[in-house]
């Protein structure tokens, strides 16, 4: 898989945010779709506020304040509920960590994950982190498809609901360009 492909992709659908918000299913979450389902998960990570290191009572408190927030807004409206910030370093280090993790998870999930051409692995991966491995489980036809290398149903097959028409075409279109490999 093409991570220099694959970044960019999940960071034009994803976004980039420096602070804690809220995203479309509801966890809390910072950078490029880095889902924090504890406050502990958010202490883990590096913030400041105004230039110094933030303590965990300020990480706890922010996260806690995003938790209780209305879900379903954009990311900008929980900004003022929040003062951590995380730095760009900060979440380039952490994306490419959580595409690491990802493609692990996708290669002890999916047995012939090495086997699939490059294309096929990065429409995978760009369902997996977006719906997460049990929600890219919830498309059985098109993960036998993929396994058949029966490219052009997967493709067929990927549209997800709730997410943008763009962002599914282009996942139906890797898995077409796949079948030209």
């Amino acid at each position: 898989m093409n991570v220099t492909t694959v970044i960019p992709r999940i960071e034009l659908f994803e976004g980039r945010v420096p602070y804690m918000y809220r995203c479309t299913g509801g966890d809390v979450t910072v950078g490029v779709g880095h889902a924090m389902l504890r406050a502990a998960d958010a202490v883990k990570l590096s913030w400041s506020i105004a230039g110094r290191p933030a303590t965990a009572d300020e990480i706890t408190s922010d996260w806690n304040r995003v938790a209780a927030a209305e879900i379903g807004k954009v990311a900008s409206a929980y900004q003022a509920l929040t003062q951590c910030r995380m730095s760009d370093d900060d979440i380039d280090a952490l994306l490419a960590a959580d595409v690491d993790a990802f493609t692990a998870q996708l290669a002890r999930a999916l047995p012939h994950w090495n086997s699939y051409p490059e294309t096929a692995q990065e429409a995978l991966f760009d369902m997996a982190f977006n719906l997460g491995l049990g929600g890219l489980k919830k498309f059985p036809h098109m993960l036998a498809a993929v396994d058949a290398g029966q490219w052009e149903v997967a493709a067929a097959q990927c549209h997800r609901q709730g997410i943008g028409d763009t962002r599914n075409q282009q996942t139906a279109n890797l898995f077409l360009e796949a079948a030209g490999q």
